[in-house]
């Protein structure tokens, strides 16, 4: 490194594949989570800690994904960053803000909607489970849209 230029971000070393992969499993874990725990009555057996599970490592992933090459990448300042990456992340970011608002617009409309149409209100705990889930979406999906658009180079 000369002495003019920027330092790099610095996090877990993922290579596109092993982004795309980890990103995408912690987005559908923490989503099946949510959807699965929404639709299944309490104390179902062996399906509440399967489901738990799933959204423990959804969480786990979602940090290591944040704490990775395409988090750090996502929210490196643009001092570090060349043109290229400048330009995939600004798209990344305003397609995961769009999906951000979607889904505050949905988590806002749909209880009441339900409250209002069949007498039937969403629980706190319910809200709470949304928010995490809105939560580490956040987290993950700026630096997974990255790492969708990364070509894997082959030598």
């Amino acid at each position: 490194m000369t002495k003019n230029d920027q330092p790099r971000f610095v996090g877990i070393g993922l290579r596109p594949r092993t982004g795309k992969l980890l990103g995408g499993y912690a987005l559908i874990a923490m989503h099946g989570w949510f959807v699965v725990k929404l639709t299944l009555p309490s104390q179902t057996g062996l399906v509440e800690p399967l489901v738990g599970f799933a959204a423990l490592t959804g969480l786990v992933a979602s940090a290591c994904f944040f704490l990775g090459t395409y988090g750090s990448l996502a929210r490196a300042s643009e001092t570090t960053l060349d043109e290229r990456e400048l330009a995939s992340r600004n798209r990344a970011y305003f397609s995961a803000f769009r999906y951000i608002v979607l889904m505050s617009f949905v988590g806002g409309i749909i209880p009441d909607l339900l409250a209002s149409f069949f007498n039937f209100e969403l629980s706190v705990g319910i809200l709470q489970n949304f928010i995490l889930l809105m939560f580490a979406t956040a987290l993950v999906l700026p630096g997974f849209l990255i790492a969708r658009s990364e070509r894997e180079f082959t030598d």
